[in-house]
């Protein structure tokens, strides 16, 4: 029995020393290359939060070692969980890493979040899980449908949402009251803009009962949450990236791909067929695309990519503008004052003075950056390169090894945006976005090649949104809501947004 019990405990410690040691393994590799390692460090990594702490958030794990090492480095060697990771402290840094030298760091590290699961069709055919050429290829196909001038010949599109968004406030306030929690009407927008602009359908997510949640909203924002879920999973299981195959995780569900493969098939067969002919729109780019030989499941996953960003994103970003606004009442009635002048004598306004407003610009840009919906860019090293770390201090850096971009501590940095906490769209006057993007401390959107291909989709979205809103409502807060709703790219309102909308007599 003894003998029985010491075999056991020699396999226990052995057990913990094997895991230990593999969990460790790495830990010495910053220091071997001259590099500053963030302390503490646990056996889980820099970033415990992402493997044993569900209400830690991966960006409030980066926010204390960021708060520990900035200004004394322009980066510091860090692991998520057992992997080496270079944290760009210093945004010159960051701009170089993004934009100077992307070739020598093309790749991200959602690339390796495909390829686990044969039934998987959509997931790997976005540009933001591509790699090497196939996201060059990628992303050339997907911008075509997303130019400037295809989004102005589409704005019919959101000028209709944008009508149609004020007659739902109506109705809702006619029966339920001027109080309308505005996440939801945020996403019913969106739901509304991108089901028109991608597949040419009515989404009845405005024109619907007030409260009714329709089929494609449903599946878009049961689709969405599963999609943000999975960046916490994936990241978790870094620590062992086999488990990715073994239980063959997915990215999106298989109930969403098979929706939305059935939505596209029929949009394309009834644009074919003459219905809404002459129409442009990005169903229009997917239909070119496939006379050039592309599939009906390359379309599919084109389709999500746009929507991931303009459906989810710009919602997000919209409804937190509306809340950051109702609580300033003079930005607001500024803001006001601007669209009202913008509007033609029969009541209209025109893609050119929609996108040709400087206070919106401010007042937009400013919610991007307290929202900071992408809070952190990785990137992977794709070709050996070197980093100036300042003080005379460099590092080799080797294909594999990811770099970490932490927008979120920028854009709420108040040695970069003094009092960042605060609401302030005077930061963004006379183009000074520009600039800050310049020097790598404003990115919304990411920067250099590998930028959101939704921005201009997702801008659009929230400016249409504000003009209709605001040239007829006055929009006040009823209660503070906190931060904290973690999606595991950015830290959100947590809770309902329930903001009170007043006719504004004109």
């Amino acid at each position: 029995m003894l003998t029985l019990v010491g075999l056991f405990l020699t396999f226990v410690h052995v057990s913990f020393a094997g895991i230990y040691f593999y969990l460790t393994w790495y830990h010495k590799y910053w220091q071997k290359r001259g590099v500053v390692t963030a302390e503490p460090l646990t056996i889980l990594g820099t970033y415990p939060g992402i493997l044993v702490n569900k209400s830690r958030s991966l960006i409030l794990d980066v926010q204390d070692v960021y708060n520990k090492y900035k200004g004394k480095y322009r980066a510091v060697g860090t692991f998520i969980t057992r992997q080496p990771q270079l944290l760009i402290l210093d945004p010159a840094l960051a701009h170089e890493v993004l934009v100077d030298k992307f070739s020598h760091f093309r790749d991200t590290i959602t690339s390796s979040f495909v390829g686990h699961n044969p039934d998987e069709k959509y997931a790997e055919r976005s540009p933001f899980f591509s790699a090497g050429e196939e996201w060059k290829r990628r992303r050339t196909e997907n911008v075509g449908g997303l130019t400037p001038n295809r989004l102005k010949q589409a704005f019919t599109i959101w000028e209709q949402s944008g009508r149609k968004l004020v007659e739902y406030i109506e109705r809702a306030r006619r029966e339920k009251g001027d109080v309308i929690e505005t996440r939801d009407l945020s996403y019913r927008f969106t739901a509304d803009t991108m089901a028109d602009f991608i597949w040419g359908i009515d989404a009845g997510s405005l024109s619907g009962k007030v409260g009714e949640i329709g089929a494609f909203q449903k599946t878009s924002t049961d689709w969405t949450v599963y999609a943000f879920s999975s960046m916490i999973r994936y990241n978790k299981s870094l620590v062992a990236t086999f488990v990715r195959k073994l239980f063959g995780m997915r990215f999106f569900t298989k109930a969403s791909e098979e929706f939305f493969l059935r939505l596209t098939q029929d949009a394309v067969k009834l644009r074919q067929e003459g219905c809404t002919e002459g129409r442009t729109d990005y169903l229009s780019h997917l239909i070119q695309l496939q006379e050039r030989g592309n599939t009906i499941h390359d379309s599919v996953g084109h389709a999500l990519t746009v929507h991931l960003d303009g459906y989810e994103t710009s919602g997000a970003v919209l409804y937190h503008m509306l809340y950051s606004l109702s609580e300033h009442r003079e930005e607001q009635e500024k803001l006001r004052s601007e669209i009202l002048d913008a509007f033609d004598s029969d009541g209209n306004i025109s893609y050119e003075k929609l996108n040709g407003l400087p206070y919106l610009d401010q007042c937009l840009n400013e919610s991007l950056r307290l929202t900071t919906p992408i809070g952190f860019f990785i990137r992977i090293c794709t070709k050996p390169t070197q980093l100036d770390l300042g003080n005379e201090k460099t590092v080799d850096l080797e294909p594999g090894t990811t770099v970490m971009v932490p927008a979120f501590q920028y854009h709420h940095d108040d040695d970069i945006y003094p009092e960042a906490s605060e609401f302030r769209p005077e930061r963004f006057e006379n183009g000074a976005a520009s600039g800050f993007n310049k020097r790598g401390c404003f990115l919304p959107f990411g920067d250099g090649p590998r930028i959101c291909l939704g921005m201009r989709v997702g801008q659009l979205s929230v400016k249409t949104a504000i003009v209709h809103i605001f040239s007829n409502y006055l929009v006040e807060q009823t209660k503070k809501v906190p931060l904290g709703a973690d999606t595991g790219l950015g830290i959100f309102l947590n809770g309902d947004v329930e903001l009170k909308y007043t006719k504004w007599e004109k």
